[in-house]
């Protein structure tokens, strides 16, 4: 995937995040509930296009961990998409 490309699917998520921030506050659920899950296969597009260390792996501690550390990444205020796809690239 190129590096604008992913970008701007970084930015896609930070998105919705912002959306579901507010969606929790105005109705006390989130988009994780529901149809509208379905935005998290976002997730899954960027996660399978970062760097081998947080891909999936059939070992379930590992993937946990993997995970933990992609969306800690992903869901940092204080970084830029650029600097989260500089990350996400190591």
């Amino acid at each position: 995937m190129r590096k604008e490309d992913y970008i701007k699917l970084i930015r896609v998520a930070e998105g919705i995040m912002k959306i579901e921030e507010a969606s929790r506050i105005l109705s006390g659920c989130g988009l994780d509930e529901g149809e509208c899950t379905s935005v998290y296969l976002l997730w899954e597009v960027l996660r399978d296009n970062a760097a081998e260390r947080f891909r999936k792996s059939d070992d379930m501690e590992e993937d946990s961990e993997n995970y933990r550390v992609f969306t800690e990444i992903l869901e940092n205020r204080e970084m830029t998409a650029e600097e989260k796809w500089e990350e996400f690239m190591r």
